[in-house]
């Protein structure tokens, strides 16, 4: 089984985007991805998860290629997303620790990985012989029958490398001309609370999509402006960002914001990933309050310290604010549509509104919003 196997096997069943992390037992494989389908790469495997969810959301058919050892990773963002919500995520997988396999650190988790996988009732396929690149095809179409994940498990040495491999670094990643970035902080006393925050990013929407994190700013959501074009997130710490880059990257003609966290943005890796992307439509908002509100406003690592908007700046964002109070939220969603992707850092007060739990189970979620973007796609 070569690599042109594998990625016409992937073209036949429609696969239109792929986020990956390579490994060095498929190094040609992991080459020609980038130059064969619509591409990001990623620094975590879990965001995967996130931008392949935003991706189908947005009618798109994803996949995400990396090496087994980071499912580890995934596998809480696969089970309260991709399971929860019903979507189809096929996942290759270049499976390490097997009987040949030389770094330790490798067999614990990957040896034992298919009782894992049957353990947390995530379905998976063992490819053997090297003429098994038909049952990748197999396993990705049943992934999109039945809205399910998928682990395809390729043993080392299974593909064939065509020895068409770079020497030297492409032109992305030699070194860059020097980039002077002018900063001075001013903090002042946050005046919104949360619920201030979004009622007042959700009076300003019209038919933008709206991504809100887990907890309790879905629920402030929900009350603030419920309607089909947001996405609520049940689970998934973390990955709010990520879905809201899959669905900017697939719909480029629809605005995305993302009501994330400052807890959520500090525990991912996400933001370097979205800069690289570089998505004209995408914003994303960091409601920080400096605590974990959703588990009872207990003080985040860095509450005093940890600055956001700096940090999405070394990220590589270059349209960034920080807002403190309803005026500069206002000013900064006008100038953020107009420039991506955007990083807005809304500093708030802590506290939860007393609102109710959102009434719509993931799938009536999942099914309204896709119907409203496939209803005015272009």
């Amino acid at each position: 089984m070569d690599e042109e196997q594998i990625i016409e096997e992937l073209k036949a069943q429609g696969i239109d985007l792929v986020s990956a992390i390579p490994c060095d037992k498929a190094k040609g494989l992991f080459f020609r991805l980038p130059e064969e389908f619509r591409y990001i790469g990623l620094t975590r495997e879990e965001d995967g998860v996130g931008i392949s969810a935003g991706a189908y959301l947005a009618g798109a058919r994803p996949l995400v290629a990396l090496q087994s050892s980071g499912l580890g990773n995934m596998l809480n963002a696969i089970l309260s997303l991709t399971s929860t919500f019903g979507l189809p995520l096929p996942i290759l997988a270049s499976w390490r620790g097997g009987d040949n396999e030389v770094i330790p650190a490798q067999v614990p988790f990957n040896r034992p990985l298919p009782a894992i996988l049957s353990a947390a009732g995530i379905p998976h396929t063992i490819l053997t012989g090297r003429s098994s690149s038909h049952r990748i095809g197999d396993a990705i179409a049943v992934t999109y029958r039945a809205n399910t994940p998928h682990v395809i498990l390729v043993p080392s040495g299974l593909i064939e490398e065509s020895g068409c491999i770079p020497t030297s670094p492409e032109p992305g990643i030699t070194p860059c001309h020097p980039v002077t970035i002018a900063y001075t902080r001013e903090w002042k006393r946050p005046v919104m609370t949360r619920f201030d925050a979004i009622q007042a990013i959700a009076a300003k929407t019209t038919d933008e999509v709206l991504v809100s994190n887990i907890g309790v700013p879905s629920k402030e959501l929900y009350a603030a402006k419920d309607r089909p074009e947001n996405f609520y997130m049940l689970g998934s710490y973390t990955q709010a960002s990520a879905i809201g880059l899959g669905i900017a990257t697939v719909r480029p003609d629809k605005r995305v914001i993302v009501l994330d966290g400052d807890g959520s943005l500090l525990g991912s890796s996400i933001l370097p990933v979205i800069a690289a992307a570089a998505p004209e439509n995408l914003t994303v908002i960091a409601l920080d309050n400096g605590v974990f509100g959703s588990t009872g406003n207990q003080p985040r690592p860095g509450c005093d310290t940890a600055d956001l908007r700096l940090l999405a700046m070394g990220a590589g964002f270059e349209h960034t604010w920080t807002v403190h109070d309803p005026g500069e939220l206002d000013s900064a969603l006008a100038a953020s549509a107009r420039s991506g992707p955007a990083f807005i850092h809304a500093r708030i007060k802590p506290g939860n509104s007393d609102v109710k739990n959102i009434p719509l189970g993931p799938l009536e979620i999942r099914d309204r919003f896709m119907a409203v973007l496939k209803g005015d796609s272009v």
